[in-house]
């Protein structure tokens, strides 16, 4: 900074150094930042060249002190100095227009003003033009300096700059007023000034990447804020219901118009809805939720959820996603309401396991089910035991009444065993007027007392012809047990063949297939079994588990009680 004696003293010296250090040291802080790489490094390379060009003055001093030539030593201070004073013109270039001005200017200022400095030190030696080039050069890097960082002060984050641009003015004072050969801007005592010149600019080179830091994080936040408007905006406008909630608490921060009337939410109280409210099934949830742990994303998930206005629930297919909204962790759901799907799916299912006369299970989904609960008693080394329920002399009942008649007779039939039996007891048509149930946990002398107040119930019932004619039937019951096998073939066929025992022996009656009957059934022919069967109406093949139903829209529950329909066996035939 001119000619200021930093070098007559080594502490003076050191203290200096250790500042440009300092200096140094910032530099390589701040210039991380893109935007102030170039100036922060042309402003630290005119420093150093500036401060050599001082060392170069303190040693021509000390040789024209002892009498040598000091031509050369003035020129290359003078040199550095210009130098110096076109990095720093070349930082604050960048400042204030963020380039580099053209190289063929730059090339021209540095001819012309090594060609002045030699026209004054060797073609024609003037001190007193020397001297000002001391102060002009430094002084007009100054000035650069402290335009181009006033220039900065009209960015939003500008603490560092103010810093900088005061810094840097107060140094060009100081020289503007050494120019003018104010007496006490020569005093010796101000060697401190490059020392705290570098000291100060390193705090503000510092100030200066935190307000870069600051600038870039307000970019940062209004392209955050932009990209929540644009979700926001989709969100709206989406034909799905969407719901965004915050992970930490589960509460709804954002749902759009289809998910606002979906679930019932009332949009000016997000804040009270928690998605975990929705769910009518906590396992599903849990569920989705472990997915979620593990995947951050879930594709195409069936939940049951309900609303608050109403407790029936419906099922939704969702997809979710963890995302950053608003600085937050968030859950991101998609919803499609497939109500109308699983009703479908339902029916279906619910067609294929169901006979659709009396709505009881069929026979192929009896067969399925109790085998595995079979292997289940077993395990458990618990009883059970199989019911095979047929209407007595039902092919009478058809050919007097009509299958109208015959159809309230089977409804009537199902229904009382339905209720009659436990919840857990699983009962099937097993084909025309048959049925069959699975008792589990009941052994054999206990399922034939169930057989027999089943038996009683169904001899109570009363369906009316369509000319109001009362019609009663009774049932007889064959049982079969695990103690006779547990297997599901073995036992509805020892099953049947107690049944046919209770036909034979009059009807209306429970018989019971023990483990001492086996061996008389093994070799017992089964003509007769099949001579019975070909009593039954052909629509009610076993064998054939869809039923016609002739019920044309009459209801079980207008059936009243009325007169008893008898009928003589016919011996030796079974019905």
């Amino acid at each position: 900074m001119g000619n200021i004696e930093v070098f007559n003293q080594d502490s003076n010296f050191l203290i200096t150094l250790f500042s440009l250090l300092l200096l140094l040291f910032t530099c390589f802080y701040d210039s991380r930042r893109e935007k102030l790489f170039a100036p922060v490094w042309l402003l630290f390379a005119g420093l150093v060249i500036e401060f050599c060009a001082n060392g170069v003055a303190v040693q021509a001093s000390d040789i024209y002190s002892s009498g040598g030539t000091i031509g050369f030593y003035v020129f290359t201070e003078l040199a550095l100095l210009l130098l110096a004073m076109i990095f720093m013109a070349l930082a604050a270039s960048q400042l204030l227009i963020n380039n580099l001005p053209n190289y063929l200017v730059f090339i021209g200022l540095s001819v012309l003003g090594v060609i002045c400095i030699g026209l004054f030190v060797f073609i024609i030696p003037d001190g007193t033009m020397v001297n000002k080039m001391r102060q002009i050069f430094p002084l007009a890097g100054f000035a650069y300096l402290a335009a181009g960082f006033w220039a900065q002060l009209r960015q939003n984050h500008n603490s560092g700059y103010w810093a900088a641009a005061v810094i840097n003015s107060l140094v060009a004072v100081l020289l503007f007023l050494r120019l003018l050969e104010v007496e006490w801007a020569f005093a010796s005592g101000l060697w401190f000034v490059p020392a705290l010149y570098y000291t100060l600019l390193a705090f503000a080179f510092v100030m200066m990447k935190d307000n870069a830091v600051s600038e870039e994080l307000d970019v940062c936040r209004q392209e955050i804020e932009k990209s929540n408007r644009r979700i926001d905006e989709i969100i709206r406008l989406s034909p799905f219901p969407i719901i965004i909630s915050r992970v930490s608490d589960d509460r709804i921060i954002v749902a759009n118009n289809n998910a606002q009337k979906l679930f019932g939410i009332n949009p000016h109280e997000l804040e009270r809805y928690r998605l975990k409210d929705f769910f009518a099934d906590s396992d599903n949830r849990q569920l989705l939720t472990d997915r979620l742990e593990n995947e951050k994303e879930v594709q195409d998930f069936e939940v049951l959820v309900k609303t608050p206005l109403s407790d029936a629930p419906f099922w939704l297919l969702t997809s979710a996603n963890i995302i950053d909204y608003n600085y937050d962790v968030a859950l991101y759901s998609a919803f499609q309401d497939i109500t109308s799907r699983k009703n479908r799916e339902a029916l279906l299912k619910n067609q294929a396991i169901r006979d659709p006369l009396t709505s009881l299970f069929n026979r192929r989904y009896f067969e399925n089910e109790v085998s595995k609960l079979i292997l289940k008693a077993k395990a458990e080394k618990e009883p059970f035991s199989v019911l095979m329920i047929d209407a007595d002399l039902f092919k009478k009942v058809n050919d007097t009444y009509g299958h109208k008649v015959g159809d309230k007779v089977l409804i009537e039939l199902a229904s009382t065993a339905e209720r009659a039996l436990r919840d857990h007891d699983i009962v099937a048509r097993y084909g025309g007027e048959e049925f069959v149930v699975f008792l589990p946990g009941i052994a054999a002398a206990q399922a034939a007392g169930v057989a027999d107040r089943l038996r009683e119930s169904i001899s109570s019932l009363v369906v009316y012809s369509d000319e109001k004619q009362p019609v009663r039937f009774t049932v007889s019951v064959g049982v079969s047990s695990s103690e006779v096998s547990d297997n599901i073939d073995m036992l509805i066929k020892t099953a049947d063949e107690a049944l046919y025992r209770a036909k034979k022996n009059g009807r209306n009656r429970v018989e019971v297939f023990s483990a001492q009957d086996l061996k008389a059934f093994a070799t017992q022919g089964q003509a007769e079994r099949k001579e019975e069967r070909q009593s039954q109406h052909p629509v009610f093949d076993k064998e054939n588990t869809a039923e016609i139903s002739l019920l044309d829209g009459v209801e079980t529950t207008k059936i009243e009680e009325g007169a008893t329909y008898v009928e003589q066996p016919v011996p030796g035939e079974r019905k």
